[in-house]
C-alpha cells in the first residue's frame, strides 16, 4: 500500500537531501516526529489545512510540512529546508518510490522560521501541497 511520506523521504534520499531509514532507528529524516538526536534532521508530516476534497476529480491535494532542525546557526536548517523545497516545488508527473503518483507539487513562497527548540536548535518549515492521483476516484 502506498505511503506518501515514505515515498517523499525515499525520493529525497535518492537526491542526496536526507538519509532515511524506514524503521526510524537511524538516519536524519523522520516521519511525523523527531527523536531528540540527531541535532540536524528533517521531519515530514501530513497536516490538515481545512480544505475539502472531491472524490470525483481524480486527485487529492495533500498538505505536507517539511520541518528542518539544525544547531545554533539558523542558516543550517533554513538552507536545508530551502533545498528540499526547491527540489520538490513544481515537481510533477513522477512516480514516487512508494508507488504514489505525484501529479504536481505546489507550495508557499518562502521557508519560515519557527525559532528554537528547548535545546536552542533552530527550526524552519516549508509547507507544500502534493497533488497526487486519488485512490478514491469512483468511475461510473
Amino acid at each position: 500500500m502506498p505511503d506518501l511520506l515514505d515515498g517523499v523521504a525515499r525520493y529525497l534520499m535518492a537526491r542526496g537531501h536526507v538519509t532515511y531509514d524506514p524503521t526510524g532507528l537511524a538516519g536524519d529524516c523522520f516521519i511525523e516526529s523527531a527523536p531528540s538526536t540527531p541535532d540536524a534532521c528533517v521531519v515530514l508530516t501530513v497536516y490538515d489545512d481545512g480544505a475539502e476534497t472531491d472524490s470525483q476529480i481524480g486527485y487529492d491535494d495533500v498538505p505536507v510540512q517539511v520541518k528542518g532542525r539544525g544547531g545554533t546557526d539558523p542558516r543550517v536548517s533554513r538552507a536545508r529546508v530551502q533545498a528540499i523545497r526547491d527540489e520538490l516545488l513544481g515537481l510533477g508527473e513522477t512516480l514516487l518510490p512508494d508507488g504514489t503518483y505525484l501529479l504536481l507539487c505546489l507550495g508557499n513562497a518562502a521557508v519560515a522560521g519557527l525559532g528554537v527548540d528547548d535545546n536552542r536548535r533552530h527550526e524552519h518549515v516549508a509547507n507544500l501541497k502534493l497533488r497526487i492521483r486519488s485512490a478514491t476516484t469512483h468511475r461510473v
